[in-house]
């Protein structure tokens, strides 16, 4: 090879190298990622890590409840009690029963087995949005109605999360999914909101709503391809300042701290539908 060509070829590599560096390069700092596009478990060290998808997070969610309170090796001694022998959650209500042509429930609700206007209130909540229901299911319903309510509990970090879960078919009507929840922190006796739970565990606020928004716009956008096959579905208002975490009032930790940040859409109307976010 003569000394020109050999020139040549070490010109071609140094171009090779910079184009390939300066891709490196680009690749790291400047390139744009749409938000639907963010991997919101990279992003901080605060959010789950792991990979499943949105629905695999809303069924594993759901699985949760068992009708169970998953806080026994918390020292209770000195929480005031309003049955002694009982723990801070037990199964207050079951009912399964089934009537030809009326209704077919299997129901079981949770007593909050703690003294004090807090679990008193939502004792009494219970009683208005589940119990109440049954009754009426019961007693006035004149169409076949089936109907399963279950809960879950659990105690993190002082903090008590119980969730209660309604599904209920009535008629000729569309499904509808029902979710109340309860977070108390058994230390102060109080309320636990949002706002306590983002400072406990250090979180940014400005990630979450990320992940708030790339979750419900994915849903909205699934929601209304099935609306061009000829669905009717759940529109939801992707604008809403419902979608603001400082605005969530429906969460709850779960058997490792994880949290949930639930939007139950049966809550206003009849339907199943319901988005998820696990931070």
């Amino acid at each position: 090879m003569n000394k020109t060509m050999r020139n040549v070829l070490y010109i071609i590599i140094i171009i090779i190298c910079v184009i390939a560096i300066f891709v490196g390069v680009y690749a790291q700092f400047f390139k744009k990622v749409s938000d639907n596009d963010i991997d919101y478990n990279i992003i901080s060290g605060n959010v789950s890590s792991n990979n499943t998808t949105i629905e695999e997070i809303k069924n594993s969610f759901k699985d949760l409840f068992t009708n169970e309170y998953f806080g026994f090796n918390h020292d209770e001694n000195n929480i005031e009690k309003i049955d002694s022998s009982k723990p801070i959650v037990y199964n207050g209500l079951t009912f399964n029963q089934k009537e030809e042509d009326k209704y077919n429930i299997q129901a079981t609700l949770p007593m909050i087995n703690i003294a004090g206007e807090v679990a008193t209130n939502y004792n009494n909540l219970t009683q208005q949005l589940f119990v109440d229901k049954l009754n009426n299911i019961i007693q006035s319903s004149d169409v076949y109605t089936i109907c399963d309510m279950s809960y879950t509990a659990y105690l993190n970090n002082d903090i008590l999360s119980v969730a209660i879960m309604a599904s209920i078919k009535e008629g000729d009507n569309a499904q509808r999914i029902m979710i109340q929840t309860y977070n108390y922190n058994i230390t102060t006796d109080k309320d636990v909101f949002i706002s306590d739970i983002i400072e406990l565990r250090d979180l940014d606020e400005k990630t979450i709503n990320k992940k708030i928004k790339s979750v419900v716009n994915k849903a909205a956008e699934d929601a209304k391809s099935m609306q061009n096959t000829g669905y009717n579905i759940y529109e939801r208002d992707v604008d809403s300042d419902k979608y603001d975490v400082t605005q969530v009032e429906n969460f709850i930790q779960g058997p490792n701290g994880e949290l949930y940040i639930i939007y139950a859409y049966g809550n206003e109307t009849y339907t199943s539908e319901m988005d998820i976010i696990e931070i």
